[in-house]
C-alpha cells in the first residue's frame, strides 16, 4: 500500500506530541486535529515540487523546511518502524495559505505531471487539493499555528 500522509495544523509541537503519545501513535486527523488526509503526498518530494511551482523555485530539499518531532529523537532510532510527525516550516505554510485561487489550475497541471505521481496526476483532483491545502494553511496561520505531517508505512 506503501506510505500514508496526512496534514494538519496544531497549538504545538507539545500538543502533537501527547496525542501521539497518548493515542498509540494513530493519526490525528480527523479526530483532534484539523486536517486533510491526502495518503501519498509526501511532504519533502511531491509538496516540495508543488512549493517550487508556487514560488518559480527549482525543487530542493529545503523547499518545504520540515523537520521531525515524533518520536522524541527518531532521527537516531534506525529501529523505528513509523508512523512519524514532522514539522513543516511557516514558509511553506505561508506559501501554501497565499495561494491565488485563480492559479490553482495552473499549478495543478504543471503538479500532476511530476513523475513521483507515476502519470497518474489527477490535474482536477490535485486542484481540490491545492484548495484544501490552501485553506488549512491560512487556518493554521490565521491561529499561529504549524503545519504538521503524519506519516505511516
Amino acid at each position: 500500500m506503501g506510505v500514508l500522509f496526512d496534514y494538519f495544523r496544531a497549538p504545538g509541537v507539545d500538543e502533537v506530541r501527547s496525542h501521539m503519545n497518548e493515542n498509540d501513535a494513530f493519526s490525528p486527523v480527523p479526530e483532534t486535529f484539523d486536517g486533510i488526509e491526502l495518503k501519498t503526498i509526501d511532504p519533502g518530494v511531491i509538496l516540495g515540487r508543488l512549493l517550487g511551482f508556487a514560488t518559480g523555485r527549482d525543487w530542493s530539499t529545503d523547499l518545504v523546511g520540515d523537520r521531525l518531532i515524533w518520536p522524541e529523537g527518531g532521527e537516531q532510532d534506525t529501529a523505528h518502524e513509523g508512523p512519524w510527525v514532522t514539522i513543516l516550516g511557516d514558509r511553506a505554510r505561508d506559501v501554501l495559505a497565499d495561494m491565488p485561487a485563480e492559479r490553482l489550475p495552473e499549478l495543478a497541471e504543471r503538479w500532476a505531471t511530476v513523475e513521483e505521481f507515476d502519470g497518474y496526476g489527477d490535474p482536477e483532483f490535485l486542484r481540490e487539493v491545492l484548495a484544501d491545502f490552501a485553506a488549512l494553511a491560512g487556518r493554521a496561520r490565521q491561529h499561529g499555528e504549524s503545519l504538521y505531517c503524519w506519516m505511516s508505512l
